[in-house]
């Protein structure tokens, strides 16, 4: 188990990546080259120097040794934390839409995951880098707008399906929020929100938890779909 010091002194290291994506060697102690190592955070250039393999990740790691969340959450760009979500999509079969746009209100929502054995669609809004977005309040009210955009998606898919053909195979769009925070978490107002460090768990047994929080209603049935004949 680290010590409170080294576990600050990693989030000075993870302060420095923020700002530049290699370190020299000689600004890290050992034993945190080490770390970093086994978790596969890092690889070593042809210099000797050390480079972060990817930032969210070792956000993650911080935040799994308890550290304060408001200051991980600062140093975050956007698009390394809907990458981290993308990645692992794909990584379990998923095929992946990023940004899409649709409607006559022109939403867009930042990843749609869709497993065609499952005929499921998990319709995706992530939401990390303000920490206003850790306050219970605003993520009941971010919940709801987010199902009204995925019942959009279900009534208008057919404008964007000549770009996402892919949208046809999903008989059901789920509306999932990501957070860095776990202030909230659940089915709450037509969405589930889900924790970040919970997300792996989350889409490795999404029918499960549909079934246990929400049933059908969790699920937005798809006007788009195509049921393949076999």
């Amino acid at each position: 188990m680290f010590s409170s010091e080294t576990i600050h002194k990693l989030f000075r290291v993870y302060e420095e990546f923020s700002k530049r994506s290699c370190l020299e060697r000689s600004e890290l102690s050992e034993s945190l080259v080490e770390f970093l190592i086994s978790k596969d955070l890092i690889y070593l250039g042809l210099g000797g120097e050390v480079c972060i393999k990817s930032l969210v990740n070792l956000a993650l790691e911080l935040l799994s040794l308890g550290y304060d969340v408001e200051s991980i959450s600062k140093l975050l760009n956007w698009k390394y934390f809907e990458e981290l979500v993308s990645n692992h999509l794909t990584l379990s079969g998923y095929h992946v839409i990023r940004n899409l746009r649709f409607g006559l209100r022109r939403y867009e929502v930042d990843v749609v995951g869709i497993e065609e054995s499952s005929e499921v669609g998990l319709v995706i809004d992530c939401k990390h880098w303000s920490p206003n977005y850790s306050k219970r309040g605003r993520l009941t009210r971010i919940a709801s707008d987010h199902r009204v955009k995925v019942e959009e998606l279900s009534a208008r898919c057919g404008y964007v399906l000549k770009d996402y053909k892919v949208l046809t195979k999903a008989k059901y769009l789920i509306p999932v929020i990501v957070t860095l925070t776990d202030s909230l978490s659940g089915y709450v107002n037509g969405s589930f929100i889900v924790p970040i460090l919970r997300f792996k768990d989350f889409v490795s047994n999404v029918m499960y938890y549909v079934d246990l929080l929400s049933g059908r209603s969790g699920m937005v049935l798809n006007s788009c779909y195509v049921q393949v004949k076999h």
